[in-house]
């Protein structure tokens, strides 16, 4: 897989406003499969989920994320 870019705390001056969302991302692999979602506003494939809504856990967003991208209903095997 390729890197499209990286994201570090040297990349942010002091004096930077900061915005963060916690988010959860799912890693689907189903054989030698693994699978992406397709971001046409960003041009690349990412990991399924997103954003954590106050009102839920990380296993309810990512639940809801996976469902909503990539019309997958997960489980946990591990």
């Amino acid at each position: 897989m390729k890197r499209l870019f990286e994201i570090d705390l040297k990349d942010y001056k002091k004096t930077d406003s900061v915005f963060r969302r916690p988010s959860a991302r799912a890693i689907i692999i189903k054989g030698d499969k693994i699978a992406l979602v397709y971001s046409k506003r960003e041009k690349y494939y990412k990991f399924p989920g997103g954003g954590i809504h106050d009102d839920e856990d990380k296993k309810e967003a990512l639940i809801r994320e996976v469902r909503e991208e990539a019309c997958f209903f997960p489980y946990q095997r591990s």
